[in-house]
């Protein structure tokens, strides 16, 4: 049983401003969450973003209401905690995914268990990409040899502003870092579907494994248009913020993979149901992530270890915080490693 629900909000600096092609920011907003039941608790934490139309007000707001509506009700059970929730208010998934992610920690604890087990998975680490802003060509290469050298195998270019200087700027930093790092694009729905079909064509000979949501999230039928014209494979995240939107795109072949985020789908629980559907549609999945730290990073990180068919992770939004007031995962070779003790295994304010 639920025997308390605290939270804190944790206000943090980028070390750089962070740009993509809908907007950019300085400064990170994270509210971490402590559940409590009996000689257990579980931590997570939620991130608030214009995808999920939340705010840090909002986030706190549904909180304290989730206060009252879950303490003295029991734990166990994730689709029932998810009802809960849902009857609170609609949407407000980030903060939903505060309590989620701390319900799957607490009980993964009381299990033993570190999270990815759990969940049924055996790996350890995984590879993350580092996301490189929209900046100059000059800034850009600079920064993807600066992420090499620090052991990243692994580089995800945003785009999706000008399409010929895009198109140069990814061209640089294949010709910088070689062959043999993996490069992922995002334009975050910045194309028309005519734009990203002909970009897509020149990632095509760049050697790029995917372009991430070319086009405007509502246009599912453009963002089918550019799959089937693409030999890049598409990967949709915008336009999956659900179950039921990731239904529909699996179902309806409107991407070729998804990007499932736990601030966008509420958490772990529906995670883990995304991914189910895109595995029996024969679509791989990549874990990404928003501004957040270390603590919901580690929740994404656990979900994505939990399952072969969680191919990418986009987890690299804690390594831009100063600051973080959350720690416990180790980054080397390019990879992201899971904590060893049960749980997420992440060290917070909370203990």
């Amino acid at each position: 049983m639920i025997d308390s629900l605290e939270f804190r909000t944790s206000v943090n600096r980028r070390a750089s401003t962070f740009k993509i092609a809908t907007g950019s920011s300085d400064t990170e907003e994270n509210v971490m969450v402590k559940v409590v039941s009996g000689d257990h608790f579980g931590v997570g934490s939620a991130n608030p973003s214009d995808v999920t139309h939340e705010t840090r007000e909002s986030i706190e707001a549904f909180l304290a209401k989730a206060q009252k509506k879950l303490v003295g009700t029991e734990e166990d059970d994730p689709d029932k905690l998810h009802t809960r929730l849902d009857s609170i208010a609609d949407g407000n998934t980030a903060a939903k995914a505060a309590v989620d992610i701390a319900i799957f920690d607490l009980l993964s604890k009381r299990d033993g268990k570190p999270l990815h087990e759990f969940l049924g998975g055996d790996r350890k680490k995984m590879l993350t990409d580092m996301t490189i802003g929209i900046e100059s060509k000059e800034v850009t290469v600079q920064k993807a040899m600066r992420h090499y050298k620090a052991g990243f195998r692994a580089l995800k270019i945003k785009v999706g502003l000008d399409l010929g200087e895009d198109v140069k700027r990814v061209a640089a930093v294949r010709d910088t870092v070689g062959p043999k790092v993996e490069l992922r694009v995002d334009a975050n729905q910045g194309y028309t579907v005519e734009q990203a079909i002909r970009f897509c064509q020149e990632m095509n000979t760049l050697g790029v494994v995917l372009v991430e949501q070319p086009v405007k999230a509502e246009d599912l039928a453009g963002l089918k248009k550019v799959t089937l014209a693409s030999d890049v494979p598409i990967m949709a995240d915008e336009s999956v913020k659900s179950v039921l939107d990731a239904r529909k795109v699996a179902r309806e072949g409107i991407a070729d993979m998804l990007n499932i985020k736990l601030m966008k789908c509420a958490g772990v629980n529906n995670a883990v149901t995304i991914n189910k559907f895109a595995e029996a549609a024969d679509m791989l999945t990549m874990v990404g992530c928003m501004g957040e730290i270390q603590l919901s990073i580690a929740a994404g990180l656990h979900f994505a270890l939990s399952s072969e068919n969680v191919r990418f992770a986009d987890l690299d939004s804690h390594f831009n915080i100063v600051d973080d007031p959350t720690s416990g995962l180790r980054f080397e070779d390019g990879y992201l490693i899971a904590p060893e003790g049960p749980g997420l295994g992440i060290r917070t304010p909370f203990g």
